[in-house]
C-alpha cells in the first residue's frame, strides 16, 4: 500500500509567484490559516472583506467592499492590477463575488493579465479529503473527460490508503460562531438560499438535525434491519435540497422531481423482492424531511411495501452488504465511494465518473432490472487521475499539508 506519510497523493502542486487574494472561504478560519502560512513563507496576501466577516485576518490584510455586489466585478478589477495579484482563492464557484472572479480572470487574458484561480471545495473523496482546483468544481470541473482520456493513464497496483484525522477539532468552535454571525446578516453573495448565507431560522435548523441524528439512530434502527438484511436493495442518495450540483448540474432541478422519477421507474421495473432505499443527505437533516413524498409516491405507483426512507449510515457498510444491487443519484460524492466498493452507479447529473465503464449509461428502468458492472480496471486509472489531480489528505478545520500543496517560486 501507499502510505500518505511517504508518498502525498496530491501531485499537483500549486506554484505560488506572486501576491495572493482571499475571496470568501469555507465557515471557520482555513483561509486565515492559509494566509498566515503564505505570509510565512514571503508571499503577500488580501482578504477581500466582505460584510460576511471572516475571523484570523489581521486590519492590515484587509480590504472592505460593502457595496452592492454586482458592482463587485469592476472594484475587483482594480484592486487585482493595483495589488499586483497573481492568485485568487475561493471556496466553490456558486458565490456571486466567485463566478465574477473566474469571468474577469479570463477576461483579463485577453490583455496579457494573468490571475491563477484555485477553488476550493469538500473532498470528492471523503471523509478525509479536501478538493482543490482551477477552474470550475463538481459539474464544472476539467476533471469532466473521456472514458479514452482516463484509460490511457496509469494505475495503482494497489489503492493508497488515506491517513485519517480525529472528528472532534477544537477549531469547529469557530464554524459555529462564523455561522451564527453571518446568520444576521442580509448582505447578498448568492441569488439562492445557501448556507454560506444562512438565515437565522437555519440556526434553529441546525441545532434540530443535531438532536434529529440520535432520534433517527434509535427510531431507524428496525428499519434499517428490514431493508437492508431482508432483501436485495438499491441505494438512492438525496442531495442538499439547495445544492448547485442539483439545481445546475442536472436537468432535474429539485429533489421532488428526482423522487418522483425514481420511484415511476422502479415500479416499472417491476422487481421481485428489491427494496428502493431513499437515503437522506446529512447536511440536510434539520432542514428537510421528504417521509410523506416517498410516501405518497410509492403508493401511486403500487411500491409502498418495498420502498424505505432513512437517514444517517455508515456508507461503506451498505456498500460492503451484499444485499446492495446498485446506487442512484444525481451527482453525488457518495458515487466515489459506491464505485470504490464496485457497486453499480446510475448519476442522473454532471459529474466526473458519469462515464461508459463506470456509472450505467441506459435509463434507469434497465439499471433497475439489470444493473452495469464496474468496470475495475478503468476506475482504477479514473481513481488515480482524480486523487493526484484534485483531492488533498487533509480538512478545513484540522491538519492540513500546507508544505504538500504550495510551492514557492519569484
Amino acid at each position: 500500500m501507499i502510505s500518505q506519510d511517504k508518498r502525498p497523493f496530491f501531485k499537483k502542486k500549486i506554484v505560488i509567484q506572486g501576491n495572493c487574494l482571499f475571496l470568501v472561504g469555507p465557515i471557520g478560519t482555513f483561509f486565515s490559516r492559509l494566509s498566515n502560512y503564505l505570509e510565512e513563507n514571503n508571499i503577500r496576501t488580501y482578504k477581500i472583506y466582505f460584510p460576511l466577516y471572516e475571523y484570523g485576518f489581521p486590519k492590515s490584510r484587509l480590504i472592505k467592499f460593502h457595496q452592492d455586489i454586482y458592482l463587485f466585478k469592476n472594484f475587483l478589477k482594480e484592486i487585482l492590477i493595483d495589488k499586483e495579484i497573481k492568485h485568487i482563492f475561493m471556496y466553490g464557484n456558486v458565490l456571486i463575488p466567485h463566478r465574477e472572479a473566474l469571468t474577469l480572470a479570463e477576461e483579463l487574458k485577453k490583455e496579457d493579465i494573468r490571475v491563477n484561480t484555485h477553488i476550493f471545495e469538500l473532498g470528492y473523496l471523503r471523509p478525509n479529503f479536501v478538493t482543490l482546483e482551477n477552474k470550475g468544481i463538481n459539474y464544472n470541473s476539467d476533471l469532466i473527460k473521456s472514458r479514452e482520456f482516463y484509460f490511457k493513464k496509469d494505475s495503482y497496483e494497489f489503492l493508497p490508503v488515506a491517513r485519517k484525522y480525529a472528528r472532534f477539532r477544537i477549531r469547529k468552535i469557530w464554524k459555529t460562531i462564523t455561522f451564527i454571525n453571518h446568520s444576521f446578516k442580509k448582505y447578498k453573495i448568492v441569488n439562492k438560499e445557501h448556507k454560506l448565507q444562512p438565515r437565522p431560522i437555519f440556526i434553529w435548523y441546525q441545532i434540530k438535525g443535531f438532536f434529529l441524528k440520535y432520534y433517527f439512530r434509535l427510531s431507524e434502527y428496525k428499519l434499517k434491519k428490514k431493508c437492508f438484511f431482508e432483501n436485495k436493495f438499491f441505494l438512492v442518495i438525496l442531495q442538499v435540497s439547495t445544492d448547485s450540483q442539483l439545481t445546475e448540474g442536472s436537468d432535474i432541478k429539485d429533489n421532488e422531481k428526482f423522487i418522483y422519477k425514481v420511484i415511476k421507474d422502479f415500479a416499472k421495473a417491476n422487481l421481485d423482492n428489491i427494496n428502493l432505499v431513499f437515503k437522506h443527505h446529512p447536511r440536510d437533516r434539520g432542514y428537510t424531511n421528504y417521509f410523506n413524498l416517498i410516501e405518497k409516491f410509492s403508493k401511486e405507483f403500487g411500491v409502498y411495501k418495498k420502498v424505505f426512507y432513512i437517514h444517517d449510515y455508515f456508507l461503506s457498510k451498505l456498500f460492503q452488504n451484499r444485499n446492495c444491487k446498485g446506487t442512484v443519484l444525481i451527482n453525488s460524492t457518495v458515487g466515489y465511494q459506491s464505485l470504490y466498493h464496485s457497486v453499480p452507479v446510475k448519476s442522473l447529473g454532471i459529474t466526473p465518473y458519469n462515464i461508459e465503464g463506470l456509472t450505467d449509461q441506459r435509463d434507469l428502468i434497465s439499471f433497475f432490472e439489470n444493473p452495469s458492472k464496474v468496470d475495475r480496471l478503468l476506475f482504477n486509472k479514473f481513481y488515480k487521475y482524480i486523487l493526484e489531480n484534485s483531492q488533498i489528505n487533509g480538512n478545513f478545520d484540522g491538519f492540513f499539508p500546507f508544505e504538500n500543496v504550495f510551492i514557492f517560486k519569484k
